[in-house]
């Protein structure tokens, strides 16, 4: 199927033409005497002609006016141009009134998001009866068109009499719709729509319905922990069947799973933090091996028997059914049959997915699923399944929940040919380097925890060679045919060794199994990688550094030479800092490559990292290139004084407001007071910083408890308002977040106006934030000494020290009327205002990092 909005040209040029008809029947255009006098339009040039495109007929009908061109008079092309540009969505509603050639053209743009945001737990219900954003949208979606004729045609309107009738009556918004979101909101409010409920039920029968319209959904998001109907997923794979090659507009999926337990949890909010689950204990006498956890060799997997479908508790079919996406999210996982699924998805998608994100629930971490397991009798996948209910193979799995993802294109177990081996031995390939030992202190914790001791096996390097690093277990005959008993699938003899080639990597709560995660996924197309509270992430690490060690410059190349690196990373965010990941970083990864590092030590097992080894092995090395920092140490409950190891010196406040970091925008730190004002007075040396967030002040809360954070922000204004180069927009103060707003000085009404909360007023102009049109900087100066660096910083600190002299604090009636008013000197500058908002976790990165969770 074409696109909407070009599919729908035709009809825009038969309105075009009727509308012009109908204001000539109309009289409003010139009679032929006064038109007689105007100068006729000459033909247009040979050039002109040659960019008509097969416009010639629209061209000949403008050469005819006998008047000025308006605005309706121009092409439906160029219209559409300028509808484009109308971004508010009561702006295009405004113009969709105007009348029908507008309403053709901005229908398109108002329905091509459906975003259903939850307002804040804190705000207080409408005691008027109302309709929500929820059920009102998805009503729209869902009616046909015959509705809208039938209740025009009631309402005295004639279908067969009224062509305008017939034109309004087109309401298939829901083949406009790009993006169908429901966002996460307070559980008190979103329980009602659970999939255990009627509601729910209902809920999602709506979604289905809306879903199975949206012919152009790209992207679909239920971020709601309510539970999807399979309805819903069948709706989304029906999508295909609208184009002759089968395959769908849809790219994206993200869906957030439900509680499957039966024991019910006490209400809270989406930002109460989780309480942390008891550790995950082994069983005694396992050793941990790169695919996981060893089992005694006795054990036997318990049979599983098939169930009927009215007996399973999961919806079924749910991602198997779905064409191949580029980008896949499945958070909160509880249930073994969604992995399944997801590996159905993941086999269909391996050549053309991007990003995977991939969360275990709290709940479900302990579960025998979630763990890797590594036994001769373990399977990853059971292929001769054709749905969950018909599994076999148990719920301890080969390699985790990694390995279930990827059981259908890379066969952990299943070894090469002999003669494939002894090529292999001659000529190792990169994938077979040696896989480095296990550390279960450093991953379970100090030996002196309550927890037991783990046996760990130290494997030698030398006898760890690629995929023989089992070397318990038997050769196969890769010539046989495959034995569904153990789970080794083959085609014609050939193994399962396929390779994802993501860009994007997120997990969480994911016990990582080394075998699968270097040998599963391409680490050189990988570009941003996240791990949460995920097991034997040290181990991942480690890995990563001695696999992917930067190779010398050949001997003979000339002075200057630089290494070659082979991993592409330039996002990393972890909530496990460790002395291995910053020596990784220094090692491993090129100079001025890593643009966002978000560091957490939410989950410290062992001594915390000192912050002078952070600065200096991975801050200071790419200093050019970073925009986003993320910097926090407190734990994971909020409670303590352990943000303090992690606190700014003056040192690192000097080095990172000294005009070095020319690409940072974002930025999240704790601060002593004592360095508030350097920071304040160096503001103007970093302009680009477009959000700020010190999460602790020293001292001021140390004996003020609470601190004033509005007045704090206050000061930043001041700044901003003297040197308005600087760009700063999202000003996060310990649990406090604003937005500086800047309005014109004509306009006398703005304060009134934005002390309404009217974000899209007229009179107020947010402070837009685009980093794509930005100047990334130049790496040539890599090798810039510090000293010079500080001559720099010396001479920018002399021009800023007679504007820091007349800085002052913000007068009570500033306070009042949050805004801070001009002097006589920058009488023509905007003024800006400080607005209180809720922190903008989707649109700002460092605000979003800040829970440690996806």
């Amino acid at each position: 199927m074409a696109n909407s909005a070009n599919s729908s040209c035709s009809n825009f040029k038969d309105l075009l033409l009727s509308h012009s008809q109908a204001r000539q029947e109309n009289g409003q255009y010139l009679s032929e005497s006064a038109s007689s006098d105007l100068p006729s339009r000459e033909p247009p040039v040979p050039n002109l002609s040659r960019l008509l495109r097969g416009k010639e007929l629209e061209w000949e009908a403008v050469k005819a006016k006998p008047r000025p061109l308006q605005l309706l008079d121009l092409p439906v092309d160029i219209l559409r141009l300028i509808v484009k540009e109308v971004t508010n969505t009561n702006d295009l509603t405004s113009l969709a009134l105007t009348n029908s050639i507008l309403y053709y053209l901005t229908v398109p743009y108002i329905y091509t998001r459906f975003d259903i945001v939850w307002p804040d737990d804190t705000s207080t219900t409408s005691d008027t009866k109302n309709v929500d954003a929820l059920t009102y949208g998805l009503s729209t979606l869902c009616l046909g068109s015959k509705f809208a004729q039938r209740k025009r045609w009631l309402q005295g309107s004639s279908p067969g009499t009224s062509k305008s009738s017939q034109r309004l009556a087109d309401n298939h918004y829901a083949k406009y719709t790009r993006k169908f979101s429901l966002g996460n909101g307070p559980k008190d409010w979103t329980s009602e729509y659970e999939v255990t409920k009627e509601s729910g039920k209902m809920l999602g029968t709506l979604v289905a319905i809306a879903v199975g319209k949206m012919v152009n959904l790209e992207t679909f998001v239920w971020d709601m922990p309510t539970g999807v109907l399979s309805e819903v997923f069948m709706a989304l794979a029906s999508l295909q069947d609208h184009y002759p090659e089968g395959e769908s507009k849809l790219d994206k999926v993200w869906v957030r799973w439900h509680d499957n337990s039966d024991a019910s949890d006490p209400p809270s909010s989406i930002s109460t933090p989780m309480q942390p689950p008891p550790m995950v204990i082994p069983p005694v006498g396992s050793t941990a091996t790169p695919v996981g956890y060893t089992l005694p060799s006795d054990f036997q997997p318990s049979a599983l028997r098939p169930i009927k479908y009215s007996e399973s508790h999961v919806e079924y079919p749910t991602f198997s059914v779905l064409p191949s996406l580029k980008s896949l999210t499945v958070l909160d996982i509880d249930e073994l049959a969604y992995l399944d699924e997801m590996s159905v998805l993941i086999q269909h998608s391996r050549f053309r997915l991007r990003e995977l994100r991939v969360g275990i629930s709290s709940k479900a971490r302990s579960a025998d699923f979630a763990q890797p397991w590594d036994a001769q009798v373990l399977q990853q996948v059971d292929h001769d399944a054709q749905w969950h209910g018909e599994n076999r193979i148990g719920e301890k799995r080969l390699g985790g929940v990694l390995g279930i993802l990827v059981g259908r294109i890379y066969d952990i177990r299943r070894k090469p040919a002999p003669k494939l081996q002894e090529e292999e031995s001659a000529e190792p390939a990169a994938d077979q380097d040696p896989i480095p030992e296990f550390d279960g202190v450093e991953e379970f914790g100090s030996p002196s925890s309550s927890s037991p001791a783990i046996p760990v096996t130290h494997m030698d390097d030398a006898s760890v060679p690629g995929d023989a690093h089992l070397q318990d277990r038997p050769q196969h005959d890769t010539a046989t045919a495959s034995d569904p008993s153990n789970g080794e699938v083959c085609v014609e003899g050939k193994r399962l060794n396929g390779k994802l080639q993501l860009e994007t990597l997120e997990l969480e709560r994911v016990p990582l199994s080394l075998q699968v995660c270097i040998k599963a996924f391409d680490w050189s197309v990988l570009t941003s990688l996240t791990v949460l509270d995920c097991m034997f992430v040290n181990s991942l690490w480690r890995a990563l550094k001695r696999q992917f060690h930067p190779t010398p410059a050949p001997h003979g190349s000339p002075p200057g030479t630089p290494s070659q690196y082979h991993l592409s990373l330039k996002h990393i965010h972890t909530d496990m800092t460790s002395n291995t990941l910053i020596g990784f970083i220094k090692e491993t990864l090129a100079p001025n490559s890593l643009e966002v590092l978000f560091l957490q030590d939410r989950h410290r097992t062992l001594e915390a990292v000192r912050l002078h080894h952070i600065f200096v092995g991975a801050i200071k090395r790419n200093r050019l290139s970073l925009k986003k920092l993320l910097l926090d140490s407190s734990h994971k409950s909020g409670d303590g004084r352990r943000w303090l190891t992690w606190m700014l010196s003056s040192e690192m406040v000097s080095y990172i407001t000294s005009g070095r970091m020319p690409n940072l925008r974002e930025l999240s730190v704790a601060l002593d007071y004592q360095n508030w004002h350097p920071f304040l007075q160096r503001l103007p040396n970093i302009p680009q910083l477009r959000s700020l967030h010190v999460t602790h002040i020293l001292e001021l809360e140390h004996f003020s408890g609470n601190f004033e954070s509005k007045e704090l922000a206050l000061q930043l204004v001041d700044i901003i308002t003297l040197r308005p180069e600087i760009q700063l927009c999202y000003v996060g103060i310990g649990s406090k977040c604003f937005e500086i707003l800047e309005t014109r000085p004509s306009d006398g009404s703005s304060s009134d106006a934005s002390a309404n909360g009217d974000q899209h007023s007229n009179s107020a102009i947010v402070i837009h934030m685009d980093d794509d049109n930005e100047n990334e900087g130049s790496e040539d100066d890599e090798e810039t000494e510090d000293d010079d660096d500080d001559v720099n910083d010396d001479s920018a600190n002399g021009n800023l020290m007679d504007a820091a002299d007349d800085l002052t604090d913000a007068s009570d009636a500033e306070s009042e009327t949050e805004s801070v008013q001009e002097g006589d000197l920058i009488q023509s500058a905007a003024r800006l205002r400080l607005r209180e908002i809720l922190f903008y976790d989707d649109k700002i990165a460092i605000f979003k990092a800040r829970h440690g969770r996806l």
